[in-house]
C-alpha cells in the first residue's frame, strides 16, 4: 500500500487572506478552523480546491461569544460541511456558563443539520462531554483531547472521534481502547505543530501518521488510508459530501473504492 492519497489535516488555523494557490501547494487536504462568524464570512468568496473552511465561535474569543446569534449561525451553517472552532475552555476570560450556552445552542443546530464539528475542550473536558451528550449531535471530533481515560471512554461511547496532533501521545488513546477507526490527524497550526523538526505548516501530518502507527502497531501507510476511510464514513453518514470542494469529493470517492 502506498500513500497515494494526500495527508489530511482536520484542524488548522489559516489567515483567510492567504491565496488558494499557496494552500494548494501544501499538497494536503486541510480543514481550516475560524474563530468567529465574521472570520468565516471572509472565506465565502474563496475558491479553494483542497481547503475546507469551518464556521467558528471560539470559546476563548470574547467578541465571538458575545456576538453569537443562533439565527445568523444557522444561515452560515448551511454553507459549509465543517463547524470549527467551537467548544469550551476552562481557562478563558469568557464565563464558562456563557460558553456552555453558546455550545449547547450551536450543537442543537448541528443535531438537526449534521456537520463535521471540531470541538475544543481545554480544562473543561467533563462539561464539554455533558453538553455533547445532551445535544445528541453527531459528527463531533474532539480536537487536541486531554481528558482522562474514563472521560475518553465516555467520549467514545458518545460516538466522538479524536483529532491528533504532534504534541499529543496517541498511546493514551490506545490505552483507553479508542480504535484507529475513531482517529483523524490535525496540526492545530500554528500552536499544535510548534515543536519538533518537521515543517511547521498546515497539512503536514506525516509525523502524526508515524506516531499513531507506532502506538497502534501498524504502518504509516495503513494509518493514512484509515484516516481517509474514517473521513469518508463521517461524510457519508452526515450527508455533507455536496458541501465539499469537487477535488475533495473526488479524493473521497477514491478512498471509498480503494
Amino acid at each position: 500500500m502506498t500513500r497515494a492519497l494526500p495527508p489530511l489535516d482536520l484542524h488548522a488555523h489559516i489567515d483567510p487572506a492567504i491565496e488558494p494557490r499557496a494552500l494548494e501547494s501544501l499538497g494536503a487536504v486541510v480543514f481550516a478552523a475560524t474563530r468567529s462568524a465574521d472570520e468565516f464570512q471572509r472565506t465565502l468568496s474563496r475558491t479553494d480546491a483542497a481547503t475546507v473552511w469551518g464556521l467558528g465561535c471560539h470559546p476563548g474569543v470574547a467578541a465571538a461569544q458575545s456576538s453569537y446569534d443562533a439565527e445568523h449561525f444557522a444561515k452560515l451553517l448551511a454553507q459549509t460541511a465543517y463547524i470549527s472552532e467551537v467548544g469550551l475552555d476552562g481557562g478563558a476570560c469568557v464565563a464558562i456558563d456563557q460558553q456552555a450556552d453558546v455550545l449547547a445552542s450551536l450543537l442543537a443546530q448541528v443535531s438537526r443539520t449534521p456537520r463535521l464539528v471540531s470541538v475544543h475542550s481545554t480544562r473543561a473536558t467533563k462539561r464539554t462531554l455533558d453538553v455533547i451528550e445532551t445535544s445528541g449531535a453527531s459528527g463531533v471530533i474532539l480536537h487536541w483531547w486531554l481528558g482522562s481515560d474514563t472521560e475518553t471512554r465516555r467520549a467514545s461511547e458518545l460516538g466522538c472521534l479524536f483529532s491528533v496532533n504532534r504534541r499529543m501521545n496517541p498511546a493514551r488513546l490506545h490505552r483507553a481502547s479508542v480504535p484507529l477507526s475513531s482517529l483523524l490527524p490535525e496540526t492545530d497550526h500554528p500552536s499544535g505543530n510548534r515543536s519538533g523538526s518537521a515543517p511547521r505548516q498546515p497539512g503536514w501530518t506525516l509525523d502524526v501518521e508515524d506516531s499513531i502507527a507506532s502506538a497502534y502497531g501498524t504502518t504509516p501507510e495503513a494509518v493514512r488510508y484509515q484516516f481517509w476511510r474514517n473521513l469518508v464514513e463521517q461524510v457519508d453518514v452526515l450527508g455533507v459530501l455536496s458541501l465539499l470542494p469537487p477535488v475533495v469529493q473526488a479524493m473521497l470517492a477514491h478512498a471509498r473504492w480503494k
